[in-house]
C-alpha cells in the first residue's frame, strides 16, 4: 500500500471511527439512563414523567430544531443570498420558539395531561374526521424530518467518507432508532443534551478556527454580498420574495405543526413551560448565526474556495483551510444534530402510536408495545423516502408547506372558544388540497413563484376558512 493510499485510508476511517464511536456512546446512555418501569409506564417512556427541568428541557428542543436545515441550509443561504440568504433564515428560527412558548403554556394548562396536539383536538371536537386531518399534518412534519436528516447526514458521509449513500443513510436512521426504542422520551432528552454541548462546542471550536485561517473578520464581510453579489441589504426585494416569504412562514408555523415541540411542552415541568422554550430558542438561535460565518467566507470571491454542492458549504470551507481530522470533528457534530432530530421525530411519532391511534387508558406493556412499533414503521418509510435522495430545499419547502395548513387551525382550536369543529376540518382539507400538490410541483419544477404562492396559500386558505367560519359562527349565535 502507498503512502498516499494510506492517507487515503485515514480519512476515510477518521470520520467512522468518530461517528460509530458516537453511536456506541449514544446507545450505551440510553440503556443507562433506562428507569425500572419503562416497559410499564406509559408517561415515562412518552414523556419521561413529566418532570424535566428547565435546563434539560432548553438544550433539548434546542438542539431538536437543529435539523438539517441549520446545519447545511445555513450555510447554503449565506453563500448563495448574502446576508439578506442568513437574515430570513436566522430571525424566523429564533423567534418561532418565543411565539410557540405561548401556545405551549396555554395547552398544557387547558390539557395538563395531554400527550399530543390532535389528541387534544380529538378531546375538543369529539370528531374523527378532524383528529385525523390534524394527525396527517403532524404525521407528514415527522416524516419530513426523518426524510431531511437522513438525506443530510447520508450525503455528508458519502462525500467525506466514500461510503454509498444508501449505507450512510440506514446508518443514521438506524442509530437513531435503537436508542429511541430502548430508552423513550428521558433517553431522548439526555442524549439531546450531550449532543447540544457537542454541536455548540465544536461550531465554537472550528468555525473561528476557520476564520481566522481564512484571514479574519474580511474574509467573512467580503462575502456579504453572497455569490450572486446581490445579498448585502437584507430586505432586497427579490430575496424576500422568492426566499423570506416562504422561510418565515414555514419556520414560524413549524412548531405550531411539531410534536417535537408539543411533547415537550408536556414532559417539562408545568411551572417551566414558558422559560424552558424561551432559553431554548436563545441557545439554538447560536448556532445557524454561527454556521453561516462559513458561507460567507466560501462566497468571499478573492478567497477562491471551490464548492461542488452548494449544500455542502461547510465540509467545503472545513476542507479548504483545515486540516483533515477538522473534517472528522464537523462529521461528528452534525451526525450529533442530526441523530437528535430524527430519535425526537421517533419518539415524537409514538406519541400518536399511543394517544391517537390506540387507547391511552390501556395496558402499559401495550401501549409501550405499540408506540415501539410506530417508531419502526414510520422510520422504515422516512428512510425510504430518504433513499430517493431528493434535494434538502426541496423537502424544506414542501414539508413547511404542509405545517403552515395547520398554523392557523391550531392557534384558533387552542386560544379561540368559538371554532367550531365543521371550520377546523374544512381549514385543514381545503390547505392539503389546495397548497400540497401545488407545492410539489413548484419545488420539482424549480418555479420560484410558484414556490412562494403555494407557501403563501397554504396559511391563506387555514386563515380565510377560520375567519369565515368565526364570523357565521357568532352570526348564528
Amino acid at each position: 500500500m502507498t503512502l498516499s493510499n494510506l492517507f487515503n485510508l485515514k480519512l476515510i476511517m477518521s470520520p467512522l471511527i468518530i461517528l460509530f464511536g458516537f453511536a456506541l456512546a449514544m446507545i450505551g446512555i440510553s440503556f443507562l439512563s433506562r428507569q425500572k418501569n419503562i416497559g410499564t409506564n406509559v408517561s415515562e417512556f412518552l414523556l419521561a414523567s413529566r418532570n424535566v427541568g428547565t435546563i434539560r428541557g432548553a438544550f433539548s428542543i434546542a438542539i431538536s430544531w437543529v435539523w438539517a436545515p441549520a446545519i447545511f441550509i445555513a450555510g447554503l443561504q449565506a453563500y448563495t443570498k448574502g446576508l439578506a440568504g442568513a437574515f430570513w433564515f436566522i430571525i424566523p428560527n429564533i423567534l418561532c420558539f418565543f411565539l410557540f412558548a405561548r401556545v405551549a403554556k396555554k395547552i398544557r394548562n387547558e390539557f395538563p395531561e395531554g400527550f399530543t396536539l390532535p389528541q387534544y383536538i380529538k378531546e375538543r371536537f369529539k370528531s374523527k374526521r378532524t383528529h385525523y386531518a390534524f394527525l396527517a399534518i403532524f404525521f407528514g412534519y415527522q416524516l419530513g424530518a426523518i426524510i431531511i436528516n437522513c438525506v443530510a447526514g447520508g450525503a455528508l458521509l458519502n462525500l467525506l467518507t466514500g461510503i454509498d449513500f444508501k449505507i450512510a443513510v440506514g446508518a443514521i436512521s438506524g442509530t437513531a432508532l435503537i436508542y429511541s426504542l430502548v430508552g423513550g422520551m428521558r433517553a431522548s432528552i439526555l442524549t439531546d443534551v450531550i449532543q447540544m454541548i457537542i454541536v455548540l462546542g465544536l461550531a465554537v471550536f472550528i468555525v473561528p478556527w476557520v476564520v481566522v485561517e481564512a484571514g479574519g473578520i474580511s474574509a467573512i464581510t467580503g462575502g456579504f454580498a453572497g455569490i450572486s453579489g446581490e445579498g448585502v441589504s437584507i430586505f432586497n426585494p427579490s430575496i424576500a420574495w422568492m426566499f423570506g416569504i416562504p422561510m418565515t412562514i414555514s419556520l414560524l408555523s413549524g412548531p405550531i405543526g411539531d410534536q417535537q415541540f408539543f411533547q415537550r411542552a408536556f414532559a417539562v415541568k408545568k411551572e417551566s413551560v414558558t422559560s424552558t422554550f424561551n432559553i431554548g430558542g436563545v441557545i439554538f438561535g447560536l448556532i445557524p448565526i454561527i454556521l453561516c460565518l462559513l458561507g460567507f467566507i466560501v462566497a468571499n470571491p478573492s478567497l477562491g474556495v471551490e464548492v461542488s454542492d452548494p449544500q455542502m458549504v461547510a465540509p467545503a470551507v472545513i476542507g479548504t483551510f483545515l486540516p483533515s481530522w477538522a473534517l472528522g470533528l464537523f462529521t461528528l457534530m452534525a451526525f450529533a444534530g442530526l441523530c437528535s432530530t430524527i430519535d425526537s421525530a421517533y419518539c415524537a411519532i409514538s406519541s400518536f402510536g399511543v394517544a391517537d391511534l390506540g387507547d391511552i387508558q390501556g395496558e402499559g406493556k401495550t401501549q409501550i408495545r405499540k408506540a415501539r412499533w410506530a417508531m419502526v414503521i414510520l422510520g422504515l418509510i422516512g428512510t425510504g423516502f430518504a433513499l430517493l435522495e431528493p434535494k434538502l430545499l426541496w423537502v424544506f419547502l414542501i414539508y413547511g408547506v404542509i405545517v403552515s395548513i395547520g398554523f392557523f387551525p391550531t392557534l384558533f382550536s387552542v386560544f379561540s372558544k368559538r371554532y367550531n369543529e365543521q371550520t377546523a376540518f374544512y381549514s385543514i382539507l381545503l390547505g392539503l388540497i389546495g397548497a400540497v400538490p401545488l407545492s410539489i410541483y413548484a419545488n420539482v419544477s424549480e418555479n420560484t413563484d410558484m414556490v412562494v404562492y403555494s407557501a403563501i396559500l397554504s396559511v391563506l386558505i387555514g386563515l380565510l376558512v377560520s375567519v369565515i367560519g368565526l364570523f357565521l359562527s357568532k352570526r348564528s349565535s
